[in-house]
This record gives C-alpha cells, sequence and structure tokens, in this order.
C-alpha cells in the first residue's frame, strides 16, 4: 500500500512544487519507486514542470484535470468516476524519446479555483450521498446509542459529521482505489487550507513544509502546524461521532530551500533562521537542503527535471535532490 504525502506551505514561492517535482523524479529514476503526482494547486505549476502546456491542453481535452474529480462530486457523481481517465501515463518526456516510466501524473487546472466555494456552498440530504448508504446501519446504531445514552436525539450531530466527513474525502475515496498500485503518492497542494486542500491532507499519511529560510517564509509554519493539528482533532472527532474511524496526518518533516550563499547579511540571516527552526522542531527538520541556484529555469522550459542538465550548477542542486529524497525515505519510510 503506497504512502500518501502532501506538500505545503501557507506561502507561495517557497519551492513546495518544484521539491515535490523532484523528489517525485528521484523516487522514480534513482530509487525504482512507483510514484503518482497530484496537482491539487490551481496555478498548474507541478502540471507544467512535468509537461509543455500545448501537450497539458490535448491531455486536458481528451482525459480532463483533477477538477473534473472534484465536479463529479459535486454534480454527485463520485461513486461512478473513473480515475484511469485522469492519470497522465509517461507524462515527463525527458529529449526526444526517454521517459520516467515509473512516474505518472494527475494534472490540474485553473478550473479547480471555484472548486472551493462550490464545496463549501453545497448542501446535500442524507439520501444523496454516498457516504451515508455505505455506513446507514452504523450511523443508525451510533444514533441510537447516543440516544439511549444522552436522552437526546443526535441524528443531526451524526448527519452534520457525516457531511463534514464527506466533503474531507473526496480525493481519500479516490486515493484509496490505486494507492496499492504506487510506492508513494506525493500531492502539491496550494498555500491556503482550504477544502480541497483539507482533502489532501485528509488522504495523507505525511506532510511536508518546504520553506525559504527567511521571514515571511517560516513565520507561518506554527501557524500552519497548529491549523492541522485542529483539522486533524476535528476530523477524527467527526469520525467518531459518525460510527466510522479517522486516522491523523502526521509531519514528516520541514524542508528549507532556495538556502543563500551569497550576500553577508542574507547568508547570516538564513543561518540563523534555519539554526531558530531546528532549535524548535529538532529532528522534524531535514539535515539537507537545498541551494539557491540556476538551473531550475532552464530544465523546468524543457518540462524536465534537473537531474537531466549537465550545466554544473543543476547539476550541483541535483545532487541535493538526491540528499534530500534519501532522507525523505528515512522519515515517511524508515528505509
Amino acid at each position: 500500500m503506497g504512502k500518501v504525502i502532501s506538500f505545503i506551505n501557507y506561502k507561495g514561492g517557497v519551492g513546495k512544487t518544484t521539491t515535490t517535482y523532484h523528489i517525485g523524479c528521484a523516487l522514480a529514476l534513482f530509487h525504482d519507486k512507483k510514484v503518482l503526482l497530484i496537482d491539487v494547486d490551481p496555478q498548474t505549476n507541478l502540471t507544467f514542470l512535468c509537461a509543455i502546456p500545448e501537450r497539458w491542453q490535448k491531455f486536458k481535452e481528451n482525459n480532463g484535470t483533477v477538477a473534473k474529480l472534484f465536479h463529479a462530486y459535486l454534480n454527485n457523481r463520485l461513486d461512478s468516476f473513473d480515475l484511469g481517465k485522469i492519470i497522465w501515463r509517461f507524462s515527463i518526456r525527458i529529449g526526444t524519446n526517454e521517459v520516467i516510466s515509473e512516474l505518472e501524473l494527475i494534472p490540474s487546472d485553473v478550473e479547480l479555483l471555484g472548486v472551493d466555494i462550490d464545496l463549501a456552498a453545497k448542501t446535500t440530504r442524507k439520501n444523496e450521498t454516498s457516504f451515508y448508504h455505505e455506513h446507514i446501519n452504523v450511523l443508525r446504531r451510533t444514533i441510537g446509542k447516543l440516544k439511549s445514552e444522552f436522552g437526546v436525539d443526535a441524528s443531526h450531530n451524526v448527519r452534520d459529521a457525516r457531511f463534514y466527513i464527506e466533503q474531507r474525502s473526496i480525493l481519500k475515496k479516490v486515493i484509496d482505489t490505486v494507492k496499492d498500485k504506487y510506492d508513494y503518492i506525493l500531492i502539491d497542494c496550494p498555500p491556503n487550507l482550504y477544502l480541497v486542500t483539507q482533502n489532501s491532507l485528509a488522504a495523507s499519511d505525511y506532510y511536508v513544509i518546504t520553506t525559504i529560510p527567511d521571514h515571511l517564509s517560516t513565520i507561518g509554519i506554527e501557524i500552519l502546524t497548529n491549523k492541522i493539528s485542529a483539522l486533524n482533532k476535528e476530523l477524527v472527532q467527526k469520525y467518531r461521532i459518525a460510527g466510522a474511524n479517522g486516522k491523523a496526518v502526521t509531519l514528516g518533516g520541514i524542508l528549507f530551500t532556495m538556502v543563500r550563499t551569497a550576500g553577508p547579511n542574507i547568508v547570516t540571516t538564513n543561518k540563523k533562521i534555519m539554526h531558530d527552526i531546528h532549535e524548535k522542531y529538532g529532528e522534524l527538520c531535514f539535515g539537507n537542503y537545498v541551494l539557491w541556484g540556476t538551473g531550475y529555469v532552464e530544465a523546468a522550459a524543457q518540462a524536465a527535471p534537473v537531474f537531466s542538465l549537465r550545466e554544473e550548477n543543476a547539476m550541483r542542486v541535483a545532487e541535493q535532490y538526491k540528499e534530500v529524497t534519501k532522507e525523505f525515505l528515512q522519515k515517511v519510510d524508515g528505509d
């Protein structure tokens, strides 16, 4: 059964997408792991790191994107949704003929922008939801038990809990149907904690925070971890009320990216912030980090990872991502 990991930060521009992409590529290229990348950020940057826009447009027209999955839920058709149709095999091409055969992608697009609003606005009667039918006997027993113990009709509480779970389990429900086909499923989240991001976290075993070692990028780490802890607590509680079992997503690590090595003031600030975060979070911080460098832009223009470039700075960054990936395996899998 594959492990699911979300990559997240409140702030954009912190190397989150680049890291998701390169860890995914490194797992496939250097560790013989079967990897599925899922892009749930409407900016679509992970998708465009994997494929040029022309190829994406053709795939979108023929197959759809992750937005199609959420629209299936909004239209009460999630049970019949074919996830395999939006999984893009051989999405990454290096050069003319070479592909990363062990890496697949569920692409995103800008249509995902309105999904959070639509999810928040959706109201559903109990007889319109698959969750109710799947758990109806458990729900009835739970309602009866709460009523006998507390002398109140708890049906509304149970239905509210069920709907709360349902709206955050859309992605999990479909991921669970393919988890055994992959070693790792990596989700690139948008810089927020709206319902689509909550779906990603609810489907995940771990989450990784990527951050630049500067004030604006790191100030939200504590807020983010506290918010996710509160979400964990609420979700597990709702599962209990609904008479089902739920689990919490675990912080898998904090990774520093784009670390500066030039400019004395910047370097000093970087070192201090990294030291302070390490002091606070200890072993949750990655020991390895990725330096600021060239190569990213050139590789992105080719829709290829830095591992495929032979330019000196790109090769340096590539080696750093290889080490980060080794540590990633240790943190989430003990390998």
